[in-house]
């Protein structure tokens, strides 16, 4: 995600410099062939040419808009586990405690490693998440410049799972957890587990286990609906279709041009090369920008912050449990925060 209040130059340029570098040449040899070669037939009427271009205005324009959309749903989802996460670690220190109303009342230290566990395992869920996401399913096996320019800052390189989990976890349940398929979703189930020995302990009432036990059904909600936008990309049918009427639009563009420019004198026709390349590269530029925010979780650098979010959320718990050797937050790296 972008920080800037401004793309800068610098990004913009390795997708611009090849579009922009074809346009110029494809419209001066139009008009080279126009100039000196005579072919003169070359040149068609502008009207056609702009009722193509005005049909692949619209439907860009509806791509796009379903593309942000999937953008903004996936950070909507992202601020939602944001929001039970905080609600998580309150309802861990309030709820599993020392209570009097219990069978047996359990001391604050012993209480202390309960808390603690319950809170790393789901800073290790959430980090699950998003290392999860962020693999390439099979239609993003391209390497396109919104993931190179990623790969190539050395500080958005994303460690195994393994490796990210080891923060929170100890080896022995990593070695479990990495058995199964979706080890986010078995995260959950061994807080679910926990629970139920909580409460046969007599550290959790039965109300509260209800309570704790529909905020962990939240999370599968919210990761269910990440999951949703991953494994099913933005349809073909459009994605594909916009990508072929722009290029249909940008290649008999200049002959539209070259029959506009010839009604004033011979060298205006070489005005067809600045606002071929323009007009080409407008139209071309938001084919991309559709594109490359089609997909938000895919390690790109429209996507969805899922570093700076996660370790927000890590900040937070880990100062409810008390602990003062906090990490410090994800800052941008040119512009660019993950």
């Amino acid at each position: 995600m972008f920080t800037a209040k401004r793309v800068p130059f610098r990004v913009v340029l390795p997708f611009a410099w090849p579009s922009v570098f074809f346009f110029f040449s494809y419209s001066a040899f139009v008009c080279l062939l126009y100039a000196y070669f005579g072919w003169t037939f070359l040149a068609i009427p502008f009207v056609p040419v702009a009722t193509i271009g005005t049909a692949v205005a619209f439907y860009v324009g509806f791509k796009n808009n379903s593309s942000y959309d999937r953008l903004w749903e996936a950070r909507r989802i992202w601020g939602s586990i944001t929001n039970a996460s905080r609600s998580w670690g309150i309802l861990v220190l309030d709820y599993v405690v020392s209570s009097g109303s219990c069978e047996q009342s359990q001391s604050a230290a012993s209480l202390q490693p309960i808390h603690r566990q319950l809170i790393y395992r789901h800073l290790a869920y959430i980090t699950a998440i998003r290392i999860q996401l962020r693999q390439k399913p099979v239609w993003e096996l391209h390497h396109d410049m919104a993931h190179t320019i990623i790969e190539r800052i050395e500080a958005f390189r994303q460690c195994s799972l393994d490796k990210e989990l080891s923060r929170f976890l100890s080896d022995e349940e990593i070695h479990e957890i990495m058995k199964h398929p979706n080890p986010a979703t078995f995260l959950l189930r061994q807080q679910s587990a926990q629970l139920r020995e909580l409460r046969k302990g007599h550290y959790l009432s039965d109300y509260y286990h209800v309570d704790m036990e529909r905020m962990l059904t939240e999370f599968y909600n919210q990761q269910g609906a990440c999951e949703r936008i991953k494994s099913f990309p933005f349809p073909r049918q459009y994605a594909f279709f916009s990508f072929v009427f722009t290029w249909l639009f940008i290649f008999v563009l200049p002959y539209g041009l070259l029959s506009e420019m010839a009604k004033f004198s011979g060298w205006h026709i070489w005005l067809t090369v600045p606002f071929y390349t323009v007009i080409a590269w407008i139209f071309n530029t938001m084919e991309v920008v559709g594109d490359t925010s089609e997909n938000p979780f895919e390690n790109s650098i429209n996507d969805v912050p899922m570093t700076a979010i996660c370790r927000n959320i890590e900040i937070d718990l880990r100062d409810m449990l008390g602990e003062t050797n906090l990490p410090k937050r994800v800052q941008a790296v040119r512009d660019i925060l993950m």
